[in-house]
């Protein structure tokens, strides 16, 4: 098991609880990160970060002849993560927000999932790492029918979310063992893809009816939040609605996949865990999911991005930041071959490299054991550290075109530059 699973059970993180008043600022905190396109991609990604710092135009001359009172937490009187979940009714769905890369947060979904669980065993998860068409994948590996790198390859983890798995394997762990349902509630990327370049009206009928009929529209607050995201980062071509209707896409689709479920399953509760963005303000996907079942959802952010103001969840968590101990990495980007692991361009110093294998080898098993894709490797390799030593197979073709069979010892390196599945 890897470090990070059983940390997320026995070290558990030092945290408190206080709720927050429900009045709305029209502040919002960072989106989630997606993947849609080279071009329109990484404008969505950089202004969905850019949503976490501004104020929507008008609140600031509205008050700017109040007193500035800001909200004050008694850390002496606050409540505990524990004590506030045993306060929320045994049916209240709960969110809890994330920053897709803190190791915290995650314990504290962890945490949150555990105690709702221990109190009622009939719950879900609905969350945000994976995609609808995909759910099937997800049921045979928490049912035991196909083994973790299959659920991995099959869901396309690496190519659709690629946050480091080690952050959110104690989750998956955790349902599995209790035979607790994870319910996929992302949108496809082939359609936010689409939507991106042309909107809404871009897609086939049949693409249209896999989605949400009803998307809520003119929240002034919600849009001028987007908006402001949208014109930070300007891109040629872009155009705003079509970038509004990928943010409602993911949130109207995350909120009516969660509905689906509960009303599949009456007495069932839902836990849900997303990006934070889609839950700050409650006008995400909180709002989207109350509409369609009628009944209140609470709302829990964490520290970090966010700033304990009114309006912004119902209970802020004040947790230290905590790391993952530094993954083992090779030092190559790979993607799927016919019959292993294509080895393509090599960092600076990348242990496989070093050890000989070149740009295009292919890697067939890691300490004899057999690759047969992107997500073997990484199961091989998520219990590694820098510095540690694991025996390569590949296959090197020259340029004669001949073909040769060679093993050798890898020394895995230290944490990869930004944007390197490996």
């Amino acid at each position: 098991m890897a470090p990070s699973a059983h940390a997320g059970v026995r070290n558990r993180p030092n945290t408190i609880m206080q709720p927050l008043s429900t009045a709305c600022h029209g502040r919002c905190q960072g989106w989630k990160r997606t993947m849609i396109k080279a071009g329109f991609l990484p404008m969505i990604r950089r202004a969905a970060f850019a949503l976490a710092v501004f104020v929507v135009p008008g609140v600031m001359a509205a008050d700017a002849d109040a007193p500035f009172n800001p909200p004050v937490l008694n850390l002496n009187a606050a409540l505990s993560l524990q004590e506030t979940l045993a306060a929320l009714p045994d049916d209240a769905t709960v969110f809890v927000g994330e920053t897709h890369t803190r190791y915290d947060h995650h314990l504290v979904q962890l945490e949150t999932l555990r105690f709702l669980h221990a109190r009622t065993p009939n719950i879900a998860i609905g969350v945000e790492w994976f995609q609808t068409p995909f759910q099937t994948h997800l049921d045979d590996y928490l049912a035991g029918r196909t083994t973790e790198a299959e659920m991995l390859e099959r869901t396309g983890y690496f190519d659709r979310w690629r946050f480091d798995y080690r952050l959110y394997r104690p989750v998956i762990e955790f349902a599995r063992a209790n035979r607790i349902p994870i319910v996929a509630l992302n949108a496809p990327v082939e359609l936010t893809r689409k939507i991106g370049e042309g909107g809404l009206a871009a897609l086939t009928p049949e693409a249209r009816a896999s989605l949400p009929a009803d998307y809520a529209r003119g929240n002034a607050i919600y849009d001028a939040r987007v908006r402001k995201a949208f014109n930070m980062h300007p891109m040629e071509g872009a155009r705003f609605e079509n970038f509004l209707e990928v943010m409602l896409t993911w949130d109207e689709t995350m909120a009516a996949t969660a509905a689906a479920h509960l009303a599949a399953n009456p007495g069932r509760r839902m836990v849900i865990f997303a990006g934070s963005g889609h839950i700050a303000h409650r006008d995400g996907i909180p709002a989207r999911l109350e509409r369609r079942t009628g009944k209140r959802v609470s709302t829990v952010l964490v520290a970090g991005e966010h700033t304990a103001e009114p309006g912004i969840a119902d209970f802020f968590v004040l947790s230290a930041p905590r790391e993952l101990p530094p993954a083992g990495l090779l030092g190559a980007y790979l993607e799927n071959a016919k019959d292993g692991v294509r080895v393509g361009a090599l960092t600076e110093e990348s242990g496989l490299g070093m050890a000989g294998i070149a740009k295009d080898d292919i890697l067939l098993a890691i300490d004899g054991k057999p690759v047969s894709g992107f997500a073997a490797v990484k199961m091989h390799l998520l219990d590694k550290k820098p510095g540690d030593k694991i025996d390569v197979r590949y296959r090197h073709r020259n340029w004669l075109g001949s073909e040769k069979e060679s093993t050798v010892m890898v020394m895995l390196g230290g944490e990869s530059p930004p944007h390197l599945p490996q």
